[in-house]
């Protein structure tokens, strides 16, 4: 698409938020993608990029020259976290509607058209969410990423707190007055994503499109395997989603539910544990797991064998192979 074909007047519908840091190698096919969205309303391109080291200043720079009526670029000297950038990056949007994707990500053709549509037909819905492609960072060849396997058509902020996302962040459109019902928690460190998506749909409910209309990009190098999924740094993980646990309370979210998520959260992190050989770590979580509520077979044969995790550890790993999955790595 060439600028002169982008809606650009005063007042866009829809604000496409783009978190950067540090992706000079893929946030400009990131921004061609945004940019060469077809679609009959206006919409602005707002880019916040989180004091990056590398290149991605210049790159993003460079397609504001292009299309300066439409993108707009949120500036930090420093980094200052994820949560800090996010909220930097909605503080300025003028849509109706937000659409969310990190810049390493790909939208594909008709996807903001699709949402959008949607969205402005079916009201009593607040969020929307589709199916993304998960392909090798580098090669963008299809490879396996592990999400929850139930995906409801529709869903919400009950069934996402006990659940989990079973969705990417960057396939998510919201409505604006929705999500500037509250601040940003900037306490979040590094699971910042669970807490946002809640304040942007609690009290409505969110469709989930089994539509293919974007590719998430999968890094072996990426956040989720160095922080999320890495046992030494998994600590940090845990206080952010016990805090969006309360925040959930707050809400007037049933106790049982977040309990119970709170139970599965310490299950998760169990098994990681375990799988890692960190064998305090694993005793302490299943046990905290079982005090906030019981939650299934699994969670009760990993607090039974609790007390003997070396003899536990490669008969899960059998178990868990047979049933074809593959078990995490730090």
């Amino acid at each position: 698409m060439s600028p002169s074909d982008v809606k650009t007047p005063e007042q866009p519908v829809i604000s496409v938020v783009v978190l950067c840091y540090n992706l000079e190698k893929y946030i400009g096919e990131c921004l061609e993608s945004v940019v060469s969205q077809q679609i009959d309303v206006p919409f602005e391109v707002i880019v916040s990029d989180d004091g990056s080291r590398d290149a991605s200043m210049a790159v993003i720079e460079s397609f504001q020259a292009r299309y300066p009526q439409l993108i707009r670029i949120v500036r930090h000297e420093h980094n200052v976290g994820y949560s800090r950038n996010f909220a930097d990056a909605i503080a300025p949007v003028r849509g109706e509607y937000i659409a969310c994707i990190d810049g390493d990500d790909l939208m594909l053709p008709g996807k903001l058209a699709r949402q959008y549509e949607f969205l402005e037909t079916q009201r009593e819905f607040g969020m929307v969410t589709h199916r993304m492609r998960t392909v090798n960072a580098v090669t963008k060849e299809p490879v396996d990423f592990p999400l929850p396997r139930a995906k409801p058509a529709v869903f919400d902020g009950e069934y996402m707190i006990e659940n989990g996302p079973f969705f990417f962040t960057s396939s998510t459109m919201f409505r604006t007055a929705l999500r500037k019902r509250y601040p940003v928690d900037l306490e979040l460190e590094v699971v910042a994503d669970v807490a946002n998506l809640l304040q942007s749909f609690h009290g409505t409910q969110a469709r989930y499109l089994d539509e293919e209309l974007g590719l998430y990009r999968v890094n072996p190098n990426g956040f989720t395997s160095t922080v999320i999924r890495n046992p030494a740094r998994h600590e940090t993980s845990i206080r952010d989603m016990m805090r969006t646990f309360d925040m959930a309370d707050a809400m007037g979210m049933a106790k049982d539910v977040t309990d119970r998520a709170r139970a599965r959260l310490f299950l998760r992190s169990a098994i990681l544990y375990l799988e890692n050989g960190h064998y305090e770590a694993f005793e302490r979580c299943i046990e905290t797991s079982v005090k906030f509520a019981r939650v299934g077979a699994k969670q009760e044969g990993l607090h039974a064998m609790r007390r003997w995790p070396r003899t536990l550890r490669p008969l899960y790993t059998f178990a868990k192979q047979m049933a074809g999955r593959q078990p995490v790595r730090a």
